[in-house]
């Protein structure tokens, strides 16, 4: 399945001399397509709709478990991951822990933050 991002939120990178920053509003399944358009970044903001409990549901809606979001992190050697998008079923705090026991760096996007590369 080839990758397909949403029209008004194409992948966008940030490139510069001191970092990268590859943000994604994802529709796939497979987040190895995704893996090497994000490897070495510096920050990735992804979405992390559903917990890996639904993770059938998120497959069928075409959206990322926080699970999932946090292993492309981890095994594509992302340093910071932001995750957006998430689902009003869950608490914040269900989708963190769930993202921090695979790639502890990770934290829900929030208005108007302001980080520190």
């Amino acid at each position: 399945m080839p990758l397909t991002l949403e029209p008004l939120t194409p992948g966008r990178f940030f490139d510069a001399d001191e970092f990268v920053i590859a943000c994604f509003q994802v529709r796939h399944r497979d987040t190895d397509v995704l893996a090497e358009h994000v490897r070495g970044a510096d920050l990735l903001v992804i979405e992390a709709t559903f917990l890996e409990r639904d993770a059938a549901m998120a497959r069928d809606y075409g959206h990322l478990t926080a699970a999932q979001a946090a292993s492309l992190a981890a095994t594509s050697n992302v340093k910071q991951l932001i995750l957006t998008h998430i689902s009003g079923r869950y608490a914040a705090e269900e989708i963190l822990a769930e993202a921090a026991r695979a790639f502890p760096n990770s934290r829900i996007a929030a208005d108007l933050d302001v980080l520190t590369i």
